[in-house]
């Protein structure tokens, strides 16, 4: 599944540099988190204002110093609550990379095997009054910030001290039964047709064979783990990629619009200032 990259965020991770970072303010054209999933572990922490996140199993509202932690292959998505104020960090690991097996990792390497293969789950919420493992994090975002000399090998350092404290305080749980898993792994279907099909004509139908459901129960199921109907959420995808699109390409309105799905420009406009309360010229000429 594609990760909505923005241009300068090539790809996630390498062998030689297994993280990924993201600094997120208003101005940026993924303000908002489209629902989602990635084989990576995603750490999210809040410096400014209020993030929601949706996660599969429970809603968290991240105040300022707070961290999430988001478990490889599980479906999130958010949004800040305020219109400009919130500013967030992003740090994706692959950790089946960093956790390599070796000398340094073999002390662990049950409970390491364990993480890996979704048998424990890290806990998902860290409020700031959580500092030893907020600091760490903290730490960790700086390195990627501001680069200094040496970050590379510092980083991977607080990577294995972030995860020592994690065991240390058995900030873990045993992973929900497989029946719980399931129910997930059809949203999953649905949301790679999405990212990989949304300049196509997709129908409602469409959406509900890739879960191979009815399209009534479909769309209660999709809205009880998105708090979406499936044709919003594509509409809000469209406008998303669009938002991209927008900030990075000088291709003109109607070109985006045909780009992401749309086939008349003054309905894309029309749904574009609907999600993003400014019409797209209005997105392109604005002074954030």
């Amino acid at each position: 599944m594609k990760f909505l990259d923005y241009p300068e965020q090539q790809r996630h991770g390498s062998q030689d540099f297994p993280y990924f970072f993201y600094h997120v303010t208003y101005i940026h054209p993924r303000y908002t988190m489209p629902y989602h999933w990635h084989p990576l572990c995603e750490i999210v922490h809040v410096f400014s204002g209020h993030f929601r996140l949706q996660l599969e199993d429970c809603e968290l509202l991240l105040s300022p110093g707070d961290s999430a932690f988001i478990s490889s292959g599980v479906t999130h998505g958010g949004a800040p609550l305020e219109a400009q104020s919130c500013c967030y960090e992003c740090l994706l690991m692959d950790l089946d990379t960093i956790f390599q097996s070796g000398s340094s990792t073999r002390v662990y390497e049950h409970k390491i095997f364990d993480l890996l293969n979704q048998k424990i789950l890290i806990h998902n919420y860290f409020p700031a009054a959580c500092t030893q493992i907020n600091d760490i994090l903290c730490s960790m975002l700086d390195l990627l910030r501001f680069k200094p000399e040496g970050y590379t090998l510092l980083l991977q350092g607080y990577t294995f001290l972030l995860f020592g404290q994690l065991f240390q305080n058995h900030f873990y749980s045993e992973a929900p039964a497989l029946s719980t898993q399931k129910k997930v792994l059809h949203l999953k279907d649905v949301l790679t047709f999405i990212d990989e099909h949304y300049a196509e004509d997709i129908r409602l139908s469409d959406l509900a064979a890739c879960a191979n459901m009815n399209g009534n129960y479909f769309c209660r199921y999709f809205r009880e783990l998105t708090h979406r109907t499936p044709l919003d959420y594509l509409n809000y995808y469209r406008v998303e990629a669009a938002c991209e699109q927008l900030s990075y390409t000088n291709k003109t309105i109607t070109e985006i619009a045909f780009d992401c799905g749309f086939h008349d420009a003054s309905y894309f406009v029309k749904v574009f200032k609907r999600y993003k309360n400014i019409t797209p010229s209005e997105y392109t000429r604005a002074d954030f």
